[in-house]
């Protein structure tokens, strides 16, 4: 047990050794280096670089309120034709895999208040997003 305890002891030794040797030679072969000493017009043309990008415009915004609200759209209009598809469907389509859902009138009417709901809300929010638009720019919000 004692010898373990030496082995592992020794090789502790050595290894800070080693790390110890490789440490004085990073030293030694960068004190062996000369000094970097930039040119004599290096801090000028920096200098001037760092006051033409403080004077120009920034960037232009992305319109994100508008993308979200083009998405929002799209997936309301690709929503509303599914559901008329599946109410109006063709019902001459009859592929053995494919069986087409017959919904009742309670759940299709149920579906038709929803969606009028949904497009009543919509142009609800709309309408104050325009408000809201039309008196920020007064300076009242």
């Amino acid at each position: 047990m004692n010898r373990s305890k030496t082995n592992r002891s020794e090789e502790k030794r050595a290894g800070i050794e080693r790390s110890v040797r490789i440490d004085r030679e990073i030293e030694a072969a960068l004190a062996g280096e000369e000094e970097l000493i930039p040119t004599s017009g290096f801090l000028a043309t920096v200098m001037e670089r760092v006051e033409q990008e403080a004077s120009a415009p920034p960037p232009i915004p992305f319109p994100w309120k508008r993308v979200v609200l083009g998405i929002v759209l799209a997936t309301g209009v690709f929503c509303w034709g599914a559901v008329e598809l599946v109410r109006n469907g063709p019902p001459a389509v009859n592929f053995p895999a494919f069986t087409q859902p017959h919904l009742s009138v309670a759940l299709m009417a149920s579906v038709e208040q929803a969606g009028w709901v949904a497009l009543a809300l919509g142009v609800s929010l709309l309408s104050w997003l325009f408000a809201r638009r039309l008196v920020g720019r007064g300076g009242l919000l």
